[in-house]
């Protein structure tokens, strides 16, 4: 008698050993994901950075005297076509708040630019 197929036996040692490299490659695979996310994430903060610096340069006369700073927010650039209007926060897959604020500091006349998310 020829019987073809598989023993339980043989299909729980695939379920098994298929388990044990799923417990493998999952979390590296996570693990890559995230720092994707993160790396696309600090480029879309230099992006919003450097439409600032964009916006500074058009705008002399907005530019904070030695120790101080001006706001802006995300809104303003994307009104003055300075950054594309459908930015997306790489984190939450969903779009950066108009209200960001970007400040701009004069620090002895070198700018120091940060965004904060609201």
């Amino acid at each position: 008698m020829n019987k073809k197929g598989f023993t339980l036996i043989e299909l729980l040692t695939v379920i098994v050993v298929l388990a044990a490299i799923s417990l493998v490659v999952i979390p590296s695979v996570n693990s890559s994901l995230n720092k994707s996310n993160e790396q696309a994430y600090d480029a879309q903060i230099s992006s919003i950075e450097n439409a600032a610096k964009s916006w500074l340069a058009d705008n002399i006369s907005e530019i904070p005297d030695n120790g101080e700073e001006h706001v802006l927010t995300l809104g303003e650039l994307q009104d003055g076509n300075y950054i594309d209007k459908n930015l997306e926060n790489p984190k939450t897959k969903s779009p950066f708040s108009r209200d960001t604020k970007i400040i701009i500091r004069n620090v002895n006349e070198s700018y120091i630019y940060r965004v904060i998310e609201s």
